[in-house]
């Protein structure tokens, strides 16, 4: 398996600060969100110096997502065993719009819909919400789906919009009408926890249905069609897998792992495996986010955050 040495753009931030826990690069690519126990903080993106400190209510940063509009974001977390909360924050400006407590524990992750419309959470409490985005604002009544028996880890949309795939610790992932809840779909080939999701850009999928990559406690990443219930292939690995991303053509997946590694996929190999091992010193990585101008891969882990080379 070809690898590549340790990196050597890592920014450790700080003895006193936590572990990096979510990413997100914002849309024109210049700065970069980082969150953690220590709240939520701007990167530039050239230096990954930090620029800012962004005021939050959260005490654990777990998830950021920016709405494909550009002009708003998700900031998710909250206590463990308390609250959960998401913040929606305006994009450039990072002024507080919303704050929304429906969970009654960590939220996990979140996703929005591919027209801005909607979002999603997910939750440790075992359930997800639905919210629409009407008069620039959260709508007051959300969708709740109660389909997972343990914490959800893992959200995202299908490009419709109209589907939703959530994963968890409960081992299996979750098809389910974003409009209605009604369970479309459960796949659960995974034998233990699942960590994380990732859709294909929908630019690479054409008229077949959509690929969704997830990585588990179980030592494998595995490629479904969920729409047709289809698991296509699964790659079984040396070391845990924590968040996954695709590349921004597609034709790559990115692992980033228990070890430190990133490890990368060819997705249209048959037996998936790792044909890159990246070494970091990042310690485990808990978050992955491609730089979508250039396609370059941005990794968190414990003890900061880093820009990964890749070939």
């Amino acid at each position: 398996m070809p690898f590549l040495g340790f990196l050597v753009c890592a920014l450790t931030l700080g003895q006193a600060k936590a572990p990096i826990t979510a990413l997100a690069i914002c849309p024109n690519g210049d700065a970069v969100l980082a969150g953690s126990q220590s709240g939520l903080r701007v990167l530039s993106w050239a230096d990954l110096r930090e620029t800012r400190q962004v005021a939050t209510s959260l005490s654990h940063v777990t998830a950021i997502a920016f709405a494909p509009d550009a002009q708003k974001l998700l900031v998710a977390g909250g206590a463990p065993a308390e609250r959960g909360v998401v913040e929606v924050l305006s994009w450039p400006g990072l002024e507080k719009i919303q704050t929304l407590h429906g969970h009654p524990d960590l939220v996990l992750a979140v996703a929005w819909s591919p027209d801005s419309r909607f979002f999603a959470t997910a939750g440790a409490d075992g359930t997800c919400t639905v919210h629409g985005w009407q008069g620039g604002k959260a709508a007051s009544q959300s969708l709740r789906y109660t389909g997972h028996s343990r914490p959800v880890q893992a959200i995202t949309f299908l490009p419709d919009g109209k589907l939703v795939v959530s994963a968890g610790v409960d081992q299996s992932l979750q098809l389910w009408n974003a409009t209605t809840g009604k369970l479309e779909r459960s796949l659960d080939n995974h034998l233990r926890a699942v960590n994380d999701l990732a859709i294909q850009p929908t630019a690479v999928q054409g008229s077949n249905p959509a690929m969704v990559a997830s990585v588990s406690e179980d030592r494998t990443l595995r490629l479904w069609q969920p729409t047709i219930g289809r698991l296509v292939r699964f790659a079984r690995l040396t070391t845990v897998p924590r968040t996954v991303v695709w590349s921004k053509t597609g034709d790559h997946l990115l692992a980033g792992c228990n070890d430190g590694s990133v490890l990368q996929l060819a997705p249209d190999s048959p037996d998936l495996t790792p044909i890159r091992t990246i070494h970091t010193k990042l310690g485990r990585i808990h978050a992955l986010a491609i730089h979508l101008p250039g396609g370059q891969l941005l990794a968190g882990g414990e003890k900061g955050v880093a820009k990964v080379p890749l070939p």
